[in-house]
């Protein structure tokens, strides 16, 4: 995708951010831990982000119907509550589907029910949007979590194990099984948030300047400030006076 393609498209693509540019883990750094600890293998991070997937959509869902003249504080308490209702019979589904995958990946998956988007970005962003937009941008927000701990899952599967899928690969024949350990979640996906940085700022920014995203919205170029900084030296402040000897 070029730049001049996500200027010319620009409002599509703000209203899916949450699958790129605005993701869920590479970009805000929510549901990390998940990540780096479940995903040393492809199953075990399809299974995780099932769970996530469903827990999150419904209970975000669910909650949409609540009256917002209730307090944030009582609609935060109904949305966890709802999400570990829902979580026995996810569970249950999801283990259903693979055998033995909730009791490998543990503790994890219950920590599902208090995932980031449940608790924070239900009331900070998608109870804030009409509901058919809510119900589009909690998709890309799921499916965005799903492809990162997807890749991470397959690459350090296929590394540190020389399978996919529990299935050995011909060409992995040498497999260092540290990638395996949570360090390695940790590095890859510090590399893939650089990388979503790099090309952000390629879509965004103005060649030489560019233009800050997220988290990291200062409105101003380095060279701006130092212009304003110097102004600020050189000029008195109104109201004082500038005293000379004689």
């Amino acid at each position: 995708m070029t730049r001049e393609f996500y200027r010319e498209n620009k409002g599509f693509f703000n209203a899916i951010d949450g699958l790129l540019l605005k993701n869920t883990v590479l970009e805000k750094g929510l549901v990390v831990a998940p990540v780096v600890v479940v995903s040393n293998s492809l199953k075990n991070a399809v299974v995780l982000s099932l769970v996530f997937g469903l827990i999150t959509f419904f209970t975000v869902l669910a909650v949409s119907f609540v009256p917002k003249r209730i307090p944030h504080t009582i609609r935060v308490i109904i949305s966890v509550l709802l999400a570990a209702v829902l979580y026995i019979p996810i569970a249950m589904l999801v283990d259903l589907w693979f055998p033995g995958s909730s009791y490998q990946i543990g503790v994890f998956v219950p920590l599902m029910i208090t995932n980031s988007l449940v608790v924070w970005r239900s009331e900070s962003r998608f109870h804030k949007e009409g509901r058919s937009r809510m119900i589009g941008d909690l998709i890309c927000h799921i499916l965005g979590f799903f492809v990162v701990i997807a890749v991470v899952g397959a690459v350090r599967e296929l590394w540190g194990a020389g399978t996919l899928w529990g299935n050995p690969m011909s060409f992995a024949q040498y497999p260092v099984t540290g990638i395996l350990l949570p360090f390695a979640g940790f590095v890859l996906v510090g590399f893939l948030a650089a990388l979503l940085h790099k090309y952000r700022n390629y879509l965004t920014g103005s060649e030489g300047e560019p233009e800050e995203f997220g988290y990291q919205s200062c409105g101003m170029t380095a060279q701006k400030k130092d212009e304003q900084l110097k102004s600020a030296v050189s000029v008195p402040a109104q109201g004082t006076e500038v005293k000379t000897d004689e």
